[in-house]
C-alpha cells in the first residue's frame, strides 16, 4: 500500500497531549505522519510516544535538503487562538505557520481542530479567522465531537477532559 503524507501541526494546548495517538491512528489509516510543532507545543510532546514519526522544527538551512515530501493533507490539532488568527491573516513568521500558509495557498486538504477558551473565542478576530479559513476550504472540526457544522469553545478548566474524549478518527474521516 502506498502511504500518503500527512503533516500534523501541533499547537500548545491540552489536545497536544494526544499527538502520539494521532501518529498511531494516521498510520493505521495509511498515512505517513510528520509532526510539526509550534514552540508552545514542544513541552506537550516531551513524554509522548511518536513512534519514529519525524518531528520537524525551524526553517531549514540554505544548503539543507527538504525534510519531508509535499503533504497530501494537513491536520492542525489543536489549533490555538494565536496560530489560527496568524494563519488566517497570512502571517508565516514561524515554520508551522509557513507550512499552514503554504497548504492554504496550494489548496492542500486541511482539517483544523480549534481549541480556544470562551473568552478568546469571543474575540471578533476569532470568528473572522474561522470564516476566512472555511472560505479557503479548511474543514473546521469541533474538538468535543468532530462536528463540522458547529464549533464550541473549550470551557476554562475542561481542556484535559476534552482531550481525553477526542477521537483522531474524526480528523481522518474529514480528510477522505
Amino acid at each position: 500500500m502506498t502511504s500518503k503524507t500527512l503533516f500534523i501541526v501541533v499547537c500548545g494546548a491540552p489536545l497536544a497531549s494526544r499527538a502520539g495517538d494521532g501518529v498511531r491512528v494516521a498510520r493505521e489509516h495509511g498515512w505517513e505522519p510528520f509532526v510539526i510543532p509550534t514552540d508552545a507545543a514542544m513541552p506537550w510532546l516531551a513524554d509522548q510516544d511518536l513512534g519514529d514519526a519525524p518531528i520537524i522544527t525551524g526553517n531549514r538551512a540554505p544548503n539543507e535538503s527538504k525534510r519531508a515530501p509535499r503533504p497530501d493533507a494537513v491536520a492542525v490539532v489543536p489549533a490555538t487562538f494565536n496560530t489560527l488568527n496568524a494563519w488566517a491573516n497570512g502571517n508565516a513568521h514561524t515554520y508551522p505557520l509557513t507550512v499552514l500558509c503554504a497548504a492554504l495557498g496550494s489548496r492542500t486538504r486541511t482539517v483544523a481542530v480549534p481549541f480556544a477558551k470562551s473568552d478568546l473565542a469571543g474575540h471578533p478576530a476569532w470568528l473572522a479567522s474561522l470564516a476566512v479559513l472555511r472560505y479557503a476550504g479548511v474543514v473546521i472540526s469541533d474538538p468535543h465531537d468532530g462536528a463540522i457544522t458547529s464549533l464550541r469553545a473549550v470551557e476554562s478548566g475542561t481542556g484535559h477532559h476534552v482531550a481525553v474524549d477526542f477521537r483522531w478518527e474524526w480528523v481522518l474521516n474529514h480528510l477522505k
